[in-house]
């Protein structure tokens, strides 16, 4: 039987978020997972705290992806900020929506129907190494991360978006995923899981979708530390479940088992600004509110916390 993490910890995970996280990751856990006898927090506290890295052409940045600081927008700080919004169920009246979607269809590519990762102005702020422009062939023309993942935004919010802008990108998408034999990247292959999960996508997307990604699921290798198999699979009733459950399983014993004694995780990724101390500090305080908010989701959702 799978092991599981106390109430007691978890209420120390709860603590961690609400003392050391930031604003953003705490009325994003109220919102979406209030503790027993705790005010339940709102989607207007959602929506305003994500309004502080949201830039006047809607687009997000100002380091809503801890490691990427810069204040221009990017595609994958502005996947982000709409995984909040997904989350929430933020409606399309709300003004964060409207520019983010606004963002999108004013940055698609309209040649290829993608959004570039990531270009140029990433340098504009400090960012971590992985998030060079100068070297974007790991993205394979962009297609899936982050493409497939914001495709699934749009359907979201489908009634503000131009009829050709979700057209095109899905069919780049859905032409990619019937192509590829496998899709072996963990972050290409959670952007595709999460636009299978878009509550409005059409028949014939998610139909190619189940068709074509149960192989790259059954072809994860349980030892790549990318591998986000939680992640992947939200809740034991979300599509590929019964393919990563011993995934599934693993992670949140490693969850489990690396809880710090303050509560939180504490992944250390900010070791990229170790030259830059106060840099460090203030990513690695990021960091370790996000991931704890998300341990917390995590086992509770897959029923990995003692009743």
């Amino acid at each position: 039987m799978p092991k599981t993490i106390s109430k007691r910890a978890i209420e120390r995970a709860y603590r961690f978020v609400a003392d050391a996280g930031r604003p953003l990751d705490r009325a994003d856990l109220d919102c979406v997972s209030p503790r027993t006898n705790a005010s339940t927090g709102s989607i207007d506290s959602v929506l305003t705290e994500l309004g502080r890295f949201q830039t006047a052409s809607g687009g997000f940045a100002h380091g809503i992806e801890p490691d990427l600081q810069t204040p221009t927008p990017q595609a994958i700080s502005t996947s982000v900020g709409f995984q909040y919004l997904r989350r929430i169920r933020a409606p399309e009246t709300s003004l964060v929506v409207a520019g983010g979607v606004a963002w999108l269809v004013e940055n698609v590519d309209r040649a290829s129907w993608v959004w570039p990762t990531i270009n140029a102005r990433v340098d504009e702020g400090p960012h971590a190494p992985w998030w060079d422009w100068r070297d974007l062939r790991r993205y394979r023309g962009f297609v899936f991360n982050v493409s497939a993942e914001l495709l699934g935004y749009l359907y979201d919010y489908q009634t503000l978006v131009p009829v050709e802008v979700i057209d095109g990108v899905t069919k780049t998408v859905v032409e990619a995923v019937r192509s590829t034999d496998i899709i072996d990247s963990p972050y290409e292959l959670l952007c595709c899981m999460r636009l299978h999960q878009t509550r409005n996508l059409p028949a014939e997307v998610r139909s190619a979708m189940e068709q074509h990604l149960p192989r790259s699921l059954a072809a994860l290798d349980a030892d790549d530390v990318h591998l986000d198999a939680m992640g992947m699979v939200p809740t034991p009733h979300a599509f590929g479940y019964d393919i990563l459950r011993p995934h599934i399983e693993a992670q949140a014993e490693r969850l489990i088992k690396t809880q710090a004694e303050d509560g939180g995780w504490h992944p250390g990724w900010e070791s990229w600004a170790k030259d830059r101390p106060a840099l460090r500090e203030a990513v690695g305080k990021a960091w370790s509110g996000w991931t704890t908010r998300e341990a917390i989701l995590r086992l509770t959702r897959h029923h990995f916390v003692a009743s």
